[in-house]
């Protein structure tokens, strides 16, 4: 079906700042009280920022620091806790993936109490949380090119303790708003820029082939990954180049409203427990298998040379050879082994990689016995 959907309003730039901050002043007058969650290391201080920073300062305001990677039930739980007496009206979220997660889910969960982790897991679990008539509104600002989470409906929230990944997923998580602002990512650490290309990448991928494709998707999905291709192997040459910090942001917004209308596939879903139970960096992890993927589902893709092209490339191969290229550029092993996944760890990354609504998600199954092969083929 050729329909999609997407309510997020998207500025772009820092001349879009300005703009931004007289439609929150309108868009907000009667909100009194605002949660403002940010990754740390003084991004308020950005100029960038401040247009929107002066139009929140006139709110109640609550400054949550959110530094931590991937964040947990028991995380939730924390920030629960510490937020738990500021009755907030809308959140602003300035960040990569996990500080747009934790906006999402504390959307999700405001009105709920709990005493424990345990209680948060099972609200999340249960999906008790759409139960709630309305969720308090959000406004994404990201501060990484590759998520793209401010322009999806669910975050992701990690169970260190059982070994799982769970969604927090419903429409009205969407962002009300968001605001692209390239400037912000130029302080990125450079290995932290090309994983996050990279998973901009593996989305962009993911929603081209996934089983809910549509030609609207496809179409942002080639725009994505044509623009990090291009872009991506320049940044080691000049990080703070802010023309190409701008294409790498733009990328993941596209990708990000390509797959917001599809969900991720094989890749993503191998890639949890490859981070969960080894430690890789998520877009290393998502792209380390995407190629294999890629070769797996070949005969179900959709006009495959439009992809190609995007890429850059005549067939698999090349495309596996750009991928290979960027890595060796960074510095960056494509080998699981060099991660110390061994062939006995591999049974155990099969048995976590099933992930409802990713891997169900991908246009050709995937056996165990098959998804292990590929997984020897990469040690």
């Amino acid at each position: 079906m050729n329909q999609f959907y997407n309510p997020v309003a998207v500025s772009l730039g820092a001349e879009s700042a300005e703009a931004f901050a007289e439609l929150f002043n309108k868009r907000y007058a009667d909100v009194k009280r605002v949660l403002l969650l940010t990754r740390g290391a003084g991004v308020e201080q950005s100029d960038c920022l401040q247009p929107v920073l002066n139009a929140i300062s006139k709110k109640e305001t609550l400054l949550i620091e959110v530094t931590l990677n991937n964040p947990n039930v028991a995380d939730i739980f924390k920030l629960k806790q510490q937020i738990e007496p500021f009755q907030y009206e809308l959140i602003v979220a300035i960040g990569g993936g996990s500080v747009m997660d934790a906006a999402k889910v504390l959307s999700a969960l405001q009105h709920k109490t709990f005493q424990t982790a345990a209680e948060v897991r099972e609200a999340i679990t249960s999906e008790r949380y759409r139960e709630e008539p309305d969720f308090t509104p959000w406004i994404g600002i990201p501060t990484t090119s590759g998520t793209g989470s401010e322009v999806t409906c669910w975050a992701t929230v990690w169970d260190e303790e059982n070994g799982s990944k769970y969604s927090v997923s419903d429409e009205r998580l969407y962002a009300r708003a968001a605001l692209i602002l390239p400037e912000l990512t130029v302080t990125m650490p450079l290995r932290l820029s090309v994983a996050t290309a990279l998973d901009a990448m593996c989305h962009a991928t993911e929603a081209y082939w996934s089983v809910h494709t549509n030609t609207i998707t496809r179409a942002y999905s080639l725009q994505a990954i044509e623009r990090i291709r291009q872009t991506l192997p320049l940044l080691l040459e000049r990080p703070d180049n802010v023309a190409w910090r701008e294409q790498l942001s733009l990328a993941s917004l596209l990708a990000g409203l390509a797959f917001s209308n599809t969900r991720t596939t094989a890749c993503h879903s191998i890639s949890y427990p490859l981070t969960m139970l080894y430690g890789i960096d998520h877009g290393i992890a998502a792209s380390i298998t995407l190629t294999t993927v890629l070769r797996h589902n070949l005969d179900a893709l959709i006009e495959p040379d439009k992809l190609f092209r995007a890429f850059g490339a005549a067939d698999v191969n090349e495309v596996d050879n750009l991928i290979q290229s960027i890595y060796n550029i960074y510095g960056l092993s494509s080998s699981l082994s060099s991660y110390g996944v061994t062939v006995e760890g591999i049974r155990e990354v099969v048995s976590h990689s099933y992930t409802k609504g990713r891997m169900d998600n991908n246009p050709v199954e995937i056996s165990p016995e098959e998804l292990e092969r590929m997984l020897v083929s990469l040690l």
